[in-house]
């Protein structure tokens, strides 16, 4: 079985630096849809998926518009968020802001993310738990878990799946968003 979807774009084998004062890509950490790399090849054609990343502190949730959200826990509680980082040039932001709703739905926000790598699975540029900020999108207005809207639930398994078969996300963890619609 191959280990790369159809539907996946291929990232680059070569080594990359992220921190280079001449690149522009900033670092985008996707926990929802986004992980589904041929939404995101829609969405944003310039930008790269690189790797897993942790958010730690973190707790994912369904919010009542029915679409995923993030939220803080306290520092006690522990827990994260695994998604998928992306090298998102500037003109991919732009059109991102757009789908996200920014100013309506969700507000843009940076975070340490823990950048993760899967056993023989490689990311560009690093990984190997090497902390980096990234951008995030999340709405703080509405954080209270809800049932999703039916047309996210197709999105979200195909993202879920993408991630899984391609990039290493854990099946438990997987299992655990599948909770809020199962």
């Amino acid at each position: 079985m191959s280990l790369v979807h159809e539907d996946s774009q291929i990232s680059q084998d070569s080594q990359m630096t992220i921190i280079d004062e001449d690149r522009h890509e900033i670092l985008y950490f996707a926990y929802g849809s986004n992980m589904s790399t041929a939404q995101m090849r829609q969405r944003c054609p310039y930008s790269t998926p690189i790797g897993l990343g942790f958010l730690p502190g973190w707790r994912w949730i369904i919010n009542e518009r029915g679409y995923a959200n993030i939220v803080q826990q306290d520092s006690q509680t522990g827990g994260g968020v695994y998604g998928l980082l992306y090298l998102l040039p500037p003109r991919d932001e732009d059109a991102l802001d757009i789908f996200e709703g920014v100013g309506y739905y969700y507000e843009k926000s940076k975070v340490e993310v823990t950048w993760q790598l899967d056993g023989e699975k490689k990311a560009i540029g690093g990984g190997n738990g090497q902390v980096v900020r990234a951008l995030v999108y999340m709405d703080e207005e509405r954080t209270v878990p809800a049932a999703p809207l039916e047309e996210y639930i197709q999105r979200m398994e195909t993202a879920i799946e993408d991630a899984v078969e391609n990039w290493g996300l854990d099946r438990a963890y997987a299992a655990e968003l599948r909770r809020f619609w199962a």
